[in-house]
């Protein structure tokens, strides 16, 4: 009996555990089919879209560069004696920057100059003589050429002997120096970088529909991520007549105040037109694609719907649509990493 008693209750023992766990499969099964349910609607962020007056904007980023720049390099021979200026020195244009040998550059010119008053002072004498019918045309004629060749000789040897001392042609920063005292020059020797940063200018690109919205002489505005919260001002100088590479324009902006801001910078111009216009303005993260292949989803009773747009103008960190959206459409603008043509959306507040 005692036997029967044991086998019985380990029976309903057993009975009991298969009940507890039928139970909890269901469970789990439900709460599988409730989690199903839950995550086919995608949680994104839907905004609706209007028209809207806005100033047409536009970027473009370069970096900036000196006003002037020059890698000066020697026209003169002869061994350099002296260097009056050094590395990250400040020179002004017409200042002596070295001293090459020159005596023997002296001495040319000494004696070309000695010859050339000689017959400078014969030429005169014939002249006159000429005139009296002392001497004949030819006589005359070929004093004419030993002066004009004397000349020459003296004026090349002059220049030799000033540009023995050689100065800087433009103001500036020695930003390098190439020559040390007592090295040998030749023509085309690298001298000195000169760097002029009393001003810096930024070379730019523009597009084709971009540049028709610029003038020379239209201020803009100026940014750096190494300046933070900094906003500068520059004037268009230069504006291309005449597309590049990718069809775009070169331009060139000049930043007077120039503040901390130094060469070798990073900066971003804003452009603005000074007009208004109507249109669609929408995120620009709500934008899948290119600027040239764009497209978003529109939301139509809770389904995502892939639908082509076409890009306008950059309006700060918006863009306009010229087609495929009008007012009153709902598109997601955040979370579409997730989202595909035809999935279930919900909208996150």
């Amino acid at each position: 009996m005692k036997r029967v008693i044991n086998i019985l209750v380990v029976v309903a023992i057993i009975a009991a555990i298969v009940f507890v766990l039928r139970m909890n499969k269901k469970a789990n099964q439900q709460k599988t089919e409730l989690a199903s349910m839950v995550s086919t609607a995608v949680p994104v962020q839907i905004d609706v879209v209007s028209e809207e007056m806005f100033s047409t904007q536009f970027t473009s980023n370069g970096v900036l560069e000196p006003i002037r720049e020059l890698s000066y390099v020697s026209d003169v021979s002869g061994r350099i004696i002296s260097i009056a200026v050094e590395k990250g020195t400040w020179v002004q244009k017409g200042q002596t920057l070295i001293h090459v040998d020159d005596e023997m550059l002296k001495a040319d010119f000494m004696a070309s100059e000695a010859s050339y008053k000689a017959l400078k002072t014969d030429f005169d004498r014939f002249g006159k003589a000429k005139e009296s019918g002392g001497i004949s045309t030819q006589q005359f004629d070929n004093i004419s050429t030993q002066l004009i060749a004397a000349e020459s000789r003296y004026l090349i040897s002059k220049r030799r002997l000033a540009d023995a001392t050689i100065k800087a042609p433009i103001s500036g920063y020695i930003n390098e120096r190439y020559v040390e005292i007592g090295a040998y020059l030749n023509p085309g020797a690298r001298l000195f970088d000169i760097v002029d940063d009393s001003q810096l200018k930024l070379k730019c690109n523009v597009s084709e529909s971009q540049i028709l919205k610029i003038t020379k002489g239209q201020e803009v505005t100026l940014k750096s991520d190494a300046f933070p919260g900094q906003v500068f001002s520059g004037t268009i100088t230069f504006v291309g007549k005449k597309s590049g590479a990718g069809l775009s324009y070169p331009i060139e902006i000049i930043i007077k105040d120039k503040k901390e801001l130094m060469a070798g910078v990073y900066v971003t111009a804003q452009f603005e037109s000074g007009t208004k216009q109507t249109g669609i303005l929408i995120p620009r993260n709500a934008v899948s694609g290119s600027v040239k292949s764009a497209s978003v989803y529109v939301i139509k009773n809770s389904i995502a719907q892939h639908r082509d747009i076409v890009i306008g103008n950059m309006v700060g960190t918006r863009v306009e649509v010229t087609q495929g959206l009008q007012a009153g459409d709902s598109i997601v603008v955040a979370g579409l990493i997730d989202v595909a043509d035809g999935v279930k959306v919900v909208n996150r507040k």
